[in-house]
């Protein structure tokens, strides 16, 4: 998912075009769409990795491996709607987008830490805040938030792109080693245990166990150290400019920038199967 660094405009569009997906929504380009032109160090993303220095390939989970299926939109309203809310799924989808982009911008430890910082208690509450900002006509909020929470830590809420499995396999057959590097929280271990196309898969960095969310350079940082490597020796992949280009790019990490809805020619992987022609494993 993408967090909006600083307060600017641009910085606004990214955490709107993010939540917007999430939610199952179309995000207009004309109207705040943020190219890798506009912002500082997105032009990393248009190299090519340098292969030969790459021992690790860490991939952010949602949006890049997997994705909710039904939708966060579809699944927040049919949840809801059990629970007293009248609102329609168009209506929840634009609630979570704004209550999505504020959250990341906001406290939830109880030591008034830095934004970004994370655990499973700052997640429960943050989520729990914005379960209530997104139905807040439900007779029980409580109630409603737990279903939700239970809904996207099963497996079958998700779904992996058609893309994963073979790119995976092919990577980890060529000698690379595979980690997921997101901002899920505990949630996503059960959730990625029940995906075999996962399998290549041998390790997970998650925010809330890591104690950052990505873009906070401590988030990469944990990274770096438990990879055991020089940081240009770790290429991350990603579909959120600032979480998986320019967050890692600034700690020395190679990035790449996963957008499946891309032009050709813009310099953004359109599908994960890219990476194995690159590296001519296809």
């Amino acid at each position: 998912m993408r967090q909006a660094l600083g307060d600017g405009k641009q910085g606004t569009a990214v955490a709107s075009e993010s939540a917007a997906r999430f939610a199952g929504l179309d995000y207009n380009t004309e109207h705040g769409r943020v190219h890798l032109k506009d912002k500082q160090g997105m032009n990393e993303s248009r190299t090519a990795p340098t292969w030969q220095r790459c021992r690790w390939l860490i991939f952010d989970a949602v949006g890049t491996l997997i994705q909710p299926n039904p939708s966060v939109a579809v699944a927040y309203q049919m949840i809801a709607s059990r629970h007293g809310s009248q609102l329609t799924v168009e209506d929840v989808g634009q609630r979570f987008r704004q209550a999505f982009r504020q959250s990341e911008q906001t406290r939830f430890s109880a030591t008034n830490g830095h934004p970004w910082q994370s655990d499973n208690q700052i997640e429960l509450a943050r989520w729990r805040w914005i379960v209530g900002e997104v139905v807040p006509d439900v007779l029980n909020r409580e109630l409603c938030f737990e279903e939700l929470w239970d809904h996207f830590a099963r497996p079958t809420s998700w779904t992996c792109f058609d893309d994963v499995k073979p790119t995976l396999e092919a990577l980890r057959q060529a000698g690379y080693r595979l980690a997921i590097g997101s901002n899920f929280d505990s949630r996503l271990h059960s959730v990625c245990d029940a995906w075999p196309d996962l399998a290549p898969i041998e390790r997970r960095f998650v925010s809330s166990e890591t104690g950052y969310r990505k873009p906070a350079p401590r988030f990469y940082q944990a990274l770096i150290a438990a990879c055991e490597c020089a940081p240009d020796e770790i290429l991350m992949i990603g579909d959120d400019p600032e979480h998986d280009v320019a967050g890692p790019t600034a700690t020395g990490i190679q990035a790449r920038l996963l957008d499946r809805r891309a032009n050709a020619g813009t310099g953004s992987l359109k599908s994960l199967r890219e990476l194995l022609t690159e590296i001519d494993l296809q």
